[in-house]
């Protein structure tokens, strides 16, 4: 518990006296300061409840950030150690025979070309004309 729900129930509890003692004493002005501070300690309380579970959320979120973080950063080095050893495979091939790489990469891209520029069959849909 935070402090200000404790203030907040105490407020209550010596709102809910005065209230009382206001009503036994018939003092109708006792009374009614006793049940503004009984509102007083439920606002208090309510607020130090909800800054006890915001700040958990905030815990929650950061955790979960970090983890993304490490995730992310695992996976970084994972592709970056993968293109490393690609590159350190192709290097050679293109050095040793160079017309021969230009060609296979000319035909990639004209696979890869083909398959986005496409589109899939096309229909046509004739309307005779209106008269």
């Amino acid at each position: 518990m935070n402090p200000e729900s404790i203030e907040g129930k105490v407020k209550n509890g010596v709102g809910k006296v005065e209230q009382a003692a206001g009503e036994v004493l018939g003092d109708p002005g006792l009374e009614l300061r006793g049940e503004a501070r009984q509102f007083e300690g439920a606002a208090e309380d309510a607020v130090g409840k909800a800054r006890e579970v915001i700040g958990k959320t905030v815990q929650r979120a950061r955790a979960a950030v970090g983890e993304a973080t490490d995730h992310a950063a695992e996976a970084y080095q994972d592709l970056r150690k993968r293109a490393e050893s690609v590159a350190t495979t192709v290097d050679p091939f293109v050095k040793e025979q160079p017309y021969i790489a230009v060609m296979l990469a000319a035909i990639a891209g004209l696979i890869v070309g083909a398959m986005f520029a496409g589109g899939g069959a096309r229909v046509i849909v004739i309307k005779p004309a209106r008269e």
